[in-house]
C-alpha cells in the first residue's frame, strides 16, 4: 500500500528584502562607498526590478570587484538566489554580506528568512536574534523572527514577538499578513483568510502572501480556490520551490496527476534537496503506473531523508 502525500506549508511569511532600504535599518554599520562601485551597483537594482537577473548579479559582482566591501552587493546577490528558490546559494551570498558589515540587519534577516526555507530554523533563529537586537521595532524582521520561533516549537514566544510589533515605517501590506500570521496560530482560519486576501489586494505582486494563502487554503480543504491563488501567483513571474510543491500536492488530492507530475518536477529542480517534492513527485509517477520513475524520485528522496519511514514503505510496496 502506497501511504500519503506530503506538501509544505508556510505558517508565516517570510520576508526578504532587496536593494534599498528605510533610514531606520541604515543607522548601524553604515558604509561609505565610491562613486564607481554605488554607479555599478545601483545599474545592477535597475536590471534586477526589470527582471533581468543574470544582468543584475553581473553588475553587482562588478561592483563587488571595484569596492570588495559592498556588502549591498552580496545581499542582493543572495536576494537573487533566494527569490528563485535557490536559498543554499542564497545563504552563502548573505553570509558574506553580514561577515563584511555583522550590523548590516538586513542582510541578517534575509539570512534567517533563506534559513527557514531551508528548514534551518535554529540557525535562522541565531541569526535573527541578532538582528533584533540591532532593530528591535521592525517589523521585517520581527516578522521572520516569529517565523522561526514557531519553526523550533517555541510558540507562545513566536505569538509575543507578533503582538509586540509596532506599526512603523512598513507598509500596511506587512500589516495585514501579520494579522493573518496570528490569527492562523490562533487557529482563526477565516480571519487569517480575510488578512491575507486584504494584504494581496495592497500589494498584488508579492508572491510570498499567495502561498501562503494558497496553504492556508490547503490546510482548510478549499482546493479549488487554492488552485487559483497558486496558479495566480506563478502567473506573476517565477517564484520559489515552495509554491510548485504545493501546486503539486494540490493536484495530487485533485487527482490530476499529470499535472502533479509537471508542478513536483518543477518544484524538485528549484529545490533539489527538498525529499518532501521527491516523494510527491514519485506519487504523481505510481498514479500514473510510471512505476520505475517513482522508485527512482522515492529513492532521491530517502537519500535526502534516510529514516522517513513513509519512503522505506512505499518502496517496499511498489517492489511486492
Amino acid at each position: 500500500m502506497i501511504v500519503g502525500m506530503r506538501y509544505f506549508i508556510l505558517k508565516l511569511l517570510i520576508v526578504f528584502l532587496s536593494g534599498f532600504f528605510p533610514e531606520s535599518l541604515t543607522a548601524q554599520g553604515l558604509f561609505d562607498f565610491g562613486g564607481e562601485a554605488t554607479t555599478q551597483f545601483n545599474r545592477g537594482k535597475l536590471e534586477q526590478d526589470a527582471g533581468n537577473f543574470k544582468e543584475a548579479v553581473r553588475w553587482y559582482k562588478k561592483a563587488i570587484e571595484t569596492e570588495p566591501k559592498f556588502y549591498e552587493s552580496y545581499n542582493n546577490i543572495g536576494y537573487i538566489y533566494g527569490s528563485n528558490g535557490y536559498h543554499d546559494k542564497a545563504v552563502e551570498w548573505y553570509k558574506k554580506s553580514v561577515l563584511i558589515n555583522p550590523e548590516f540587519v538586513q542582510g541578517l534577516s534575509n539570512l534567517g528568512a533563506s534559513y527557514i526555507e531551508l528548514g534551518k530554523e535554529k540557525l535562522a533563529v541565531e541569526v535573527l536574534e541578532k538582528a533584533r537586537k540591532l532593530a528591535p521595532e521592525s517589523q521585517l524582521v520581527g516578522n521572520n523572527y516569529a517565523t522561526a520561533l514557531r519553526g523550533v516549537g517555541r510558540i507562545e514566544e513566536s505569538l509575543e514577538v507578533l503582538k509586540n510589533l509596532k506599526n512603523g515605517e512598513d507598509s500596511e501590506e506587512i500589516n495585514h499578513a501579520i494579522k493573518a500570521q496570528q490569527y492562523r496560530i490562533e487557529e482563526k482560519y477565516e480571519l487569517a483568510e480575510k488578512e491575507f486576501r486584504a494584504a494581496i489586494s495592497k500589494d498584488p505582486k508579492e508572491i510570498s502572501l499567495y502561498t501562503n494563502l494558497g496553504s492556508l487554503l490547503i490546510e482548510r480543504e478549499k482546493f479549488d480556490e487554492a488552485e487559483v491563488i497558486l496558479e495566480k501567483a506563478i502567473s506573476i513571474k517565477d517564484v520559489g520551490a515552495v509554491t510548485h510543491m504545493n501546486l503539486g500536492f494540490l493536484y495530487l488530492k485533485k487527482k490530476k496527476y499529470d499535472k502533479a507530475q509537471a508542478q513536483s518536477e518543477i518544484a524538485v529542480k528549484l529545490n533539489p534537496k527538498s525529499s518532501t517534492s521527491w516523494l510527491n513527485l514519485g506519487l504523481s509517477y505510481v498514479h500514473q503506473d510510471k512505476i520505475t520513475e517513482a522508485r527512482e524520485a522515492w529513492n532521491r528522496a530517502l537519500d535526502l531523508d534516510p529514516d522517513n519511514e513513509q519512503l522505506i514503505n512505499n518502496l517496499k510496496a511498489i517492489e511486492e
